[in-house]
C-alpha cells in the first residue's frame, strides 16, 4: 500500500500522466532497478524477485481483481445508450474478438515457426485468445477524458467490457485442446461450453443485479450498508459464477449494468410521479436519501475502488516482468507481434462495423478510435500467466508483455489526442 501511494504521488506531482499509465511507468522503473541490484548480488533485490516470481498473478486477477474492476467500469456506462446499441455491441464483440483471435493466431504461427521457434496451431490460437481481449479498465478513463461522444463511448466501452468474457471462454477451450486428454473435444462440446459460459453469465449477472437492487431500493438502509451490498454482489457473484461454471467476467458486467439500469429506471419513474404530486417525498424520507444520493455515493465509492485496484494491478504488472526469462530471440519478435496485433484488430473492427453501417450511423472516425483504443492490459497478462508451466508459457508471456507495454504506453498516451482531433475534425465538417 505504501508503494502504491508513493507511485501515485510521484505520478500526480511530477509525471502528470493518466493514473494507470503513470503508475505502470513508475513500477517498470523500480522493477528495472531491482533487476540491476539483483545482478549485483544485493540480497534484498533477490528476495523481492523471488517473492514476485512466487505470486499467482493469474489467480489474483481472475479470482479477486477482475470482477471488481469490470463492475466498477460497468456502472460508469450510459446504460440507456448501451441498450439502444445492444445488437451492434453484441455483433461487434463476437465478430471482432473471434476475427482478431484467428488472425493473431495465424500470423503468430507463421512468424514464430519462420523464426525457428516451434509453435503448434493450437498454441498459436491460444496466443490469439490471450491478445484478443481489450482492457476496459485502461481505456474507459482515457475516452472520458478526451470527451468522446457518448454514443461512440458506449459502443467502445460495451465491446471492451464484453469481449473479456468472450476471450476468456475461447482461452479455456484452447487450453483444453492443448491438454493431453483433448482427444475427446468436439465442436458440439465447444459450442455447448461457449453457450453455457456466455448465456449463463448473462443470466446470473442479471439475476444478481436485480436482487441487489431490491435490497438497496426497498429496504431503509444506511449508505454504508448499501455499498456493502454492492461489494457482496461482486465478490459473491464471482464465487457463484465459478461454482456454476459460467463466465465470471460476464456476470460482473451484467450485474453492474442491471443494477444501474434499475436505479436509473426507478429514478425516472419517481421524477414522473413527483411532477404529478405523488408521494415521492415520503418515499425519499423512508429510504433515508434520494435516488440521486444513492447513485452519487455508488459512483464515488466505486470510483475509489477502481482507482485503488487499478494501481495495485498495474504495479503488479510492472513487477511481474521480473519473473520472465527474456532472450534476444524473443525480443526481436515483439515488434512483429505488435504490428500483427494492430492489423488484426483493424481488420476485426472493420468487418462488423461495415456490416452494421447500413442500419447504424456512427461518426467517420469511430473505426480508427476503436482500433487505437483497443488496449491490452491486465486480462491479457492474467491469461498468459495461467498457461501451464513450460517453455510455451514463457514464450507467450514475453510476447504478451511486449504487446501490453506498447499498447498502454504508446496507444494509451495518444488516445486522448487522437480522439480530440477526430471529434474536432468531424464537428468542423458538420459545420
Amino acid at each position: 500500500m505504501v508503494l502504491l501511494a508513493a507511485l501515485s504521488f510521484v505520478n500526480s506531482r511530477f509525471l502528470k500522466l493518466p493514473a494507470t499509465i503513470g503508475i505502470l511507468i513508475g513500477g517498470l522503473i523500480l522493477a528495472g532497478g531491482v533487476a540491476v541490484l539483483e545482478s549485483l548480488g544485493v540480497a534484498l533485490a533477490g528476495q523481492i524477485q523471488a517473492t514476485v516470481t512466487s505470486l499467482p498473478f493469474g489467480t489474483l486477477v481472475f479470482d479477486w481483481l477482475l470482477g471488481l474492476l469490470l463492475f466498477a467500469s460497468a456502472i460508469q456506462i450510459n446504460v440507456r445508450l448501451l441498450f439502444e446499441e445492444r445488437l451492434t455491441v453484441v455483433a461487434v464483440t463476437l465478430l471482432t474478438t473471434l476475427i482478431t483471435l484467428l488472425l493473431i493466431g495465424t500470423g503468430t504461427f507463421y512468424l514464430l515457426n519462420w523464426a525457428g521457434i516451434p509453435l503448434s496451431w493450437a498454441a498459436a490460437l491460444l496466443f490469439g485468445a490471450i491478445i484478443a481481449p481489450t482492457d476496459p479498465v485502461a481505456a474507459l478513463p482515457l475516452l472520458k477524458a478526451a470527451g468522446v461522444p457518448e454514443k461512440v463511448e458506449a459502443l467502445i466501452a460495451g465491446e471492451s467490457l464484453f469481449n473479456d468474457g468472450v476471450g476468456v471462454v475461447a482461452f479455456a477451450v484452447l487450453v483444453g485442446l492443448l491438454s493431453p486428454t483433448a482427444g475427446g473435444v468436439t465442436l458440439p462440446a465447444v459450442l455447448l461450453l461457449f453457450g453455457r459460459e456466455m448465456l449463463g453469465g448473462l443470466l446470473l449477472g442479471t439475476l444478481l443485479g436485480g436482487a441487489a437492487f431490491t435490497f438497496i431500493h426497498r429496504a431503509a438502509l444506511d449508505e454504508n450498508t448499501r455499498l456493502t451490498i454492492t461489494l457482496a454482489l461482486v465478490v459473491g457473484g464471482n464465487a457463484l459464477a465459478q461454482q456454476l461454471e459460467v463466465s465470471a467476467p460476464i456476470t460482473a458486467v451484467m450485474s453492474g449494468l442491471t443494477l444501474v439500469a434499475l436505479l436509473q429506471l426507478i429514478r425516472k419513474k419517481s421524477e414522473i410521479k413527483a411532477q404529478s404530486n405523488s408521494r415521492v417525498a415520503q418515499w425519499k424520507t423512508e429510504n433515508q436519501g434520494t435516488l440521486d444520493d444513492i447513485q452519487d455515493h455508488l459512483y464515488t465509492f466505486w470510483g475509489f475502488v477502481d482507482y485503488l485496484l487499478n494501481a495495485a494491478l498495474f504495479t503488479l504488472m510492472a513487477f511481474e516482468i521480473l519473473s520472465l526469462q527474456i532472450g534476444w530471440a524473443l525480443l526481436a519478435l515483439v515488434p512483429g507481434v505488435i504490428v500483427l496485433g494492430l492489423v488484426a484488430r483493424a481488420l476485426g473492427v472493420w468487418l462488423p462495423m461495415t456490416l452494421i453501417a447500413r442500419r447504424e450511423h456512427f461518426p467517420p472516425y469511430t473505426r480508427r478510435l476503436m482500433v487505437w483504443s483497443g488496449l491490452r492490459g491486465g486480462v491479457t497478462l492474467a491469461l498468459a500467466f495461467t498457461v501451464p508451466e513450460g517453455e510455451l508459457r514463457n514464450t507467450l508471456l514475453v510476447l504478451s508483455y511486449g504487446v501490453v507495454i506498447f499498447s498502454l504506453l504508446v496507444q494509451g498516451l495518444t488516445i486522448p489526442r487522437l480522439a480530440r482531433r477526430a471529434t474536432a475534425a468531424s464537428e468542423a465538417e458538420a459545420a
